[in-house]
């Protein structure tokens, strides 16, 4: 570890330190000069680089750097962390630190590290009430990027290096998330076109110091080996320029990358469709659906992008490659059924749409019930054993309480002769003269049969379902709201057409479901 001393007193600055430099960096990047911002400051010659831009910028904006502390060396890492300290307490720039816990033994430690770091800044961004976070990385980082994914093997979209801003999606539920708080943050790179040398230049330049970490020479990170053999034989092998050529390729790639936005923005994720029969409010939002002829009708390599950016977007997680040809091969082959993707998530391709849903969330409304047994609450309300699909009794005037945190009502109205009948998703009224017997909510089981409104006749239940667009995954989620042997109301869904109200019905039954997922 090459250990510079901190200044104490900074000698003056270079143009490339002026007042005015920030708002200059900020505009290629998009920010406003003023706008609050928070440094990922590692101590290195980049990000030490940054903090000096941002200190003497007129005005400064709001800032706090932020040092997220690895742990995974011990001694070093520590005076890091002090080093940093002390440099925004000579720049008056307010400091937070962040410990986050490794293993230094376990496999992808770069990507661990990477996630664990992120996740450190987001979080503080959010605690601060900052909306961008800006790290150091500059153009020649951006190339190893390039790079390393050609060698691993790369969507067009990976070509283009690392993108100058990021914006960071709310958390959705993952572990291997890059932002785990509610809001959405932007990460900016304002020295992206600065090369290595130019900013290590801007600091001795001026008697700035900065910090070199000894495990960017070890040679156990594939992007030290990158760094320190692959770049510099490239360079001896071709011509001078080799690496000036290859960054303009990214270059190239990043504006046929803008071209193809422009033919594939429009298709995004709308809300899952039917989500107050299978989704509850701690999943409500997640995933979604969208017309499966908007993804047919592109060329398979902008399908192949679009699918990439929308899987990213839903899920928070880069898609495998693997996972990513079952899903073209299915759309270019016009197949249907469902697709396992990682973290537990699923895509149903169904006929006319394509579902993206979440891992299936635990029970949260009433703990699980021994199976056969009934748990009756106050005021009628009964808890829902889906687990053992047992009926629970619905008390009317009365409630259900789901494990998902739906909540089935039901009650006795007489309105107005010639009322109007009110029928969505989440409130029906049923004919409820001659009920065989007593209100329950289960779960399907095999050999239901539903006879839907509007349906010329009744049908077993599972392929009512299917014809709705209903997930197999997500059937054992629908409340059934019965009387005896008779299904009334696919909650959410479709009520029975035999209970359809008409001008003879005396007493009206009204089932609600509250607390569901609209769409």
């Amino acid at each position: 570890m090459q250990d510079q001393p901190l200044e104490t007193e900074l000698t003056p600055a270079s143009p490339a330190l002026a007042p005015e430099r920030w708002s200059q960096l900020a505009a290629s990047v998009g920010l406003r000069a003023d706008e609050p911002v928070v440094v990922a400051l590692s101590g290195g010659a980049d990000s030490t680089y940054l903090l000096h831009v941002l200190a003497a910028a007129r005005p400064r904006p709001r800032l706090l750097a932020v040092h997220v502390d690895h742990g995974l060396r011990g001694a070093e890492s520590r005076a890091d962390a002090e080093f940093c300290r002390g440099l925004c307490r000579t720049l008056g720039v307010p400091f937070a630190r962040e410990h986050v816990e490794l293993d230094p033994r376990a496999e992808n430690l770069e990507a661990r590290a990477r996630t664990a770091r992120y996740r450190a800044l987001c979080s503080a961004a959010d605690a601060a009430g900052i909306g961008v976070i800006a790290t150091g990385h500059h153009a020649d980082d951006s190339l190893e990027t390039l790079l390393l994914r050609w060698t691993r093997g790369s969507e067009l979209a990976g070509f283009s290096g690392v993108p100058a801003r990021t914006r960071l999606a709310p958390a959705r539920g993952g572990a291997d998330e890059l932002n785990p708080t509610a809001r959405e943050l932007l990460v900016a790179r304002p020295l992206h076109a600065l090369r290595r040398e130019e900013v290590r230049e801007a600091l001795r330049g001026t008697g700035r110091a900065w910090r070199e970490d000894a495990s960017n020479a070890a040679s156990a990170f594939s992007r030290n080996r990158l760094r320190h053999a692959l770049l510099p034989a490239l360079e001896s092998a071709c011509d001078p320029e080799a690496l000036e050529h290859l960054r303009e390729f990214a270059r190239s790639v990043e504006a046929l990358e803008a071209q193809c936005a422009r033919w594939t923005a429009s298709i995004v994720w709308g809300p899952p469709r039917f989500a107050s029969a299978r989704r509850g409010p701690f999943d409500a939002r997640l995933g979604g659906s969208l017309a499966r002829e908007q993804l047919e009708r592109l060329s398979t390599p902008l399908l192949r992008r679009a699918l990439a950016r929308l899987l990213l977007e839903g899920t928070g997680r880069i898609p495998r490659r693997a996972s990513l040809e079952r899903v073209v091969e299915a759309l270019t082959g016009a197949r249907t059924g469902e697709i396992s993707l990682s973290g537990g998530w699923r895509l149903a391709l169904r006929r006319e749409y394509v579902h993206l849903d979440p891992p299936r969330p635990a029970a949260v409304a009433e703990p699980a019930l021994p199976e056969g047994r009934r748990t009756r609450g106050p005021q009628g309300e009964f808890a829902f054993d889906r687990a053992a699909a047992e009926s629970v009794e619905l008390a009317v005037p009365g409630r259900a309480a789901l494990p998902d945190g739906r909540v089935v009502h039901a009650a006795f109205v007489e309105p107005p002769a010639g009322a109007d009948v009110p029928r969505t998703a989440e409130c029906v009224e049923l004919d409820a003269d001659g009920l065989a017997g007593p209100l329950c909510v289960r779960a399907p089981r095999p050999g239901d049969r539903f006879h839907a409104l509007g349906a010329p006749g009744s049908r077993p239940l599972g392929r009512f379902l299917r014809d709705a667009g209903i997930p197999r995954h997500d059937r054992d989620r629908m409340a059934l709201v019965c009387s005896g042997g008779e299904l009334l109301w696919v909650a959410g869904l479709r009520p029975s057409e035999p209970r359809r109200v008409w001008s003879g019905t005396r007493r009206r039954l009204r089932l609600t479901l509250e607390g569901a997922a609209s769409g």
